[in-house]
């Protein structure tokens, strides 16, 4: 059985436990927050990451890619994060680095060898900034930093927009505060 296989059996079983228990529930496309997160795609956040915020299913947006952060020339991040605010009213961002995160451990040259592996062809490698494209990131403060300082100054975030800057560590999950977005809109 493959793995799509299994995603749907095991679907259809959830999907039924669901009704059984009445659990069927309408929410709306729109963050009851008035929140959205940018994460890390590490598995260890899946599940727990919004529930150790104090948000619920449904209660904010949440993008993740590959270290939580905005490459250069990269506006997908962007575009998602200036939308959600223009269109949906969000207020507040909370960019969620974490510890020990995969980012840090890449280097480029097992990057091209494994893309090169895979059967991607070494002319379109070259044509790229392999670092640049991949986003690997030095230290996970500094990522954050960087991240919400790419947020703050886009030309299509609207400045009333609080971007916080935060590192969960994945264990614990415990969250330190690196960046306030509440003190740097004058608020206690």
């Amino acid at each position: 059985m493959s793995l799509l296989d299994r995603v749907l059996e095991k679907n259809k079983s959830y999907v039924k436990n669901r009704k059984e228990k009445g659990r069927e529930e309408y929410l709306s496309s729109h963050a009851k927050k008035e929140a959205l997160i940018l994460t890390c795609m590490d598995t260890r956040l899946v599940g727990v990451l919004e529930e150790a915020m104090g948000f619920k299913r449904g209660e904010v947006k949440v993008l993740k890619n590959a270290g939580n952060t905005i490459r250069d020339n990269c506006s997908d991040v962007i575009r998602s994060i200036s939308l959600g605010t223009i269109m949906m009213g969000l207020k507040e961002v909370f960019v969620v680095g974490h510890r020990d995160c995969g980012m840090t451990k890449e280097n480029i040259e097992d990057i091209k060898k494994a893309m090169l592996d895979r059967g991607i062809e070494e002319q379109a490698i070259n044509k790229i900034d392999l670092l640049k494209w991949t986003g690997i990131i030095d230290d996970e403060k500094e990522n954050v930093i960087y991240t919400v300082d790419k947020i703050k100054k886009s030309p299509f975030i609207p400045t009333d927009i609080k971007v916080h800057g935060l590192l969960i560590d994945t264990n614990s999950l415990e969250i330190e505060i690196i960046v306030d977005g509440n003190k740097e809109k004058g608020e206690l």
